[in-house]
């Protein structure tokens, strides 16, 4: 069999150019990994795709994965597409030679970026701290190709999680969307309520029509008219973007309904990138937060078992997107106030009602020292107290006013982050519920606890733990793993949905890209 001069790496590019010149096709795309290249026919310097300068039944799988990649976001031509149906390998050594490399680079890289992401989230999303799996593109092509089992362990890199199918389903869709002009911006209205009359009802209507195809002209006489029909549109509009579903038209849904259509693909193309961050093995067992959405998923055996609200932090104090282990409950348990929060919060707050301690069960200690002799808080000049000058530790003990609520879910991390519930239930109907200082607030703790516990003890023994009043640590059998993420596309149970970019992340992330 032939073998490869390696002096057609530092002439592709050359060559590669004239052709696509003569042909009007782009090299803007062609970025040679010559060092990957190398190690790959560093063992074996055979042809691996062609056999007497034809396509072998491998070949046809490469080229049909790579193909596929406009179906997670990506362009073919960034993987040599365009190049590699533009070559014929029978035509001449060269070609060949060309051929051969050009697939070779392209399918490495197109397997790299679908097995852990196109970009650095390092430095595409700072803010994601969930460490990305190790893949060893070549290692993994050639084992590949030795076991004659290319197209399966192609399809195996593709991510398993059925949101990352869904987004590719509504890429398509947003896709067809863009190459049908989108849709027109809805002017500046007043607030629109059902039954109200207005000018932009059409301009309305028509928008929803692009992406609701059981909406439908009204009559002439009825054209602005804000009917039932798209009363109802416009609830499930608000729906699938995470805005109040009143069915009123104010500045926020429209707002979103001018979202141009690339912009949505792009926000899509975004997000498929960061399930591609995801760990490949989030394990049997796990915990998945979803910030922008403020939910709450938790998972066994591939199988969502569970699905709540969740309150996560506000802007100026994010929730961060990072991986740890549940490893123990807390039921009843103490709040040991941050120190930050003891400072700018509670404070204030002391100073304004010197009895505010005393009602909340919060305790005041040397700071440092919460252990140690406990201070009482009237004998304190609260007003001598600054913000810069605080020299108390702060603990508020378990009890119908602790901020965490009956149970703590304590998993170690560098942000100090824990699950938690809440005495503040109502804040569970609010539709964007960023309204904790980093700390994720729980709908329904007992579930969760449960879920955590794997049912042993039974619920009956976490209501017991609860209602005895009692301070108590649970350690976990079994660790779980948590990930709080953040993903503006998402899939929730009723299908596709966007969620409001609270933490602004998508906006800064597109400035990178």
């Amino acid at each position: 069999m032939k073998t490869l001069s390696f002096l057609g790496l530092a002439i592709l590019f050359l060559c590669c150019s004239s052709h696509a010149q003569a042909d009007d096709h782009s090299t803007d795309s062609l970025q040679i990994n010559s060092a990957a290249l190398s190690q790959l026919y560093a063992k074996n310097a055979n042809y691996l795709w062609l056999k007497n300068r034809q396509y072998t039944a491998q070949t046809h799988d490469a080229l049909e994965f790579i193909s596929g990649a406009v179906s997670h976001g990506f362009n073919p031509i960034d993987y040599h597409y365009d190049l590699l149906t533009y070559l014929d390998p029978e035509t001449s050594a060269e070609q060949a030679q060309q051929f051969e490399l050009l697939l070779s680079d392209g399918l490495l890289k197109l397997m790299q970026d679908i097995a852990t992401g196109q970009h650095d989230p390092a430095e595409a999303d700072p803010k994601w701290q969930i460490p990305r799996a190790e893949f060893n593109a070549i290692d993994y092509l050639q084992q590949a190709l030795i076991n004659s089992q290319l197209k399966h362990q192609l399809n195996e890199l593709i991510p398993k999680l059925a949101e990352y199918q869904i987004l590719g389903t509504a890429l398509a869709r947003y896709q067809t969307y863009v190459d049908q002009g989108g849709w027109q911006q809805i002017p500046t209205s007043p607030l629109l309520n059902p039954d109200d009359k207005h000018a932009s009802i059409p301009a309305i209507r028509a928008r929803l029509m692009v992406s609701n195809s059981s909406l439908v002209q009204p009559s002439i006489k009825n054209i602005q008219f804000y009917e039932p029909q798209l009363v109802a549109a416009v609830k499930h509009f608000q729906q699938r973007h995470g805005l109040n579903v009143d069915g009123i038209i104010g500045s926020e849904t429209r707002l979103a309904m001018n979202v141009t259509a690339q912009q949505r693909l792009r926000q899509i193309r975004l997000n498929l990138d960061r399930l591609r961050w995801l760990p490949r093995n989030l394990g049997s067992r796990y915990l998945l937060v979803n910030i922008p959405n403020y939910n709450l998923s938790a998972i066994e055996n591939g199988e969502k078992k569970l699905s709540m609200r969740v309150i996560v932090g506000q802007k100026r104090r994010p929730t961060p997107s990072f991986s740890g282990q549940m490893s123990h409950l807390v039921f009843n348990p103490y709040w040991n106030v941050p120190r930050k929060l003891a400072r700018l919060d509670l404070l204030p707050k002391q100073q304004t009602d010197r009895s505010y301690f005393y009602l909340h069960d919060i305790r005041v200690y040397h700071a440092g020292d919460a252990q140690g002799d406990e201070l009482d808080p009237y004998s304190i000049d609260w007003h001598s107290v600054s913000k810069r000058h605080f020299p108390y530790t702060l603990r508020q003990d378990p009890g119908a006013h602790n901020a965490l609520g009956k149970i703590k879910f304590v998993m170690p991390n560098k942000w100090s982050i824990y699950l938690h519930d809440t005495p503040k239930k109502s804040l569970f109907q609010e539709t964007q519920r960023n309204f904790s200082s980093g700390c994720i607030r729980v709908e329904d703790p007992n579930a969760l606890a449960a879920f955590s516990l794997a049912n042993t003890p039974p619920q009956s023994s976490i209501i017991n733990a609860i209602a005895n009043g009692k301070n108590h640590w649970y350690k976990l059998k079994k660790p779980i793993k948590v990930y709080t993420t953040y993903f503006t596309a998402w899939a929730d149970k009723d299908g596709f949905i966007f969620a409001p970019d609270s933490y602004n992340r998508d906006h800064l992330r597109s400035k990178h890209l």
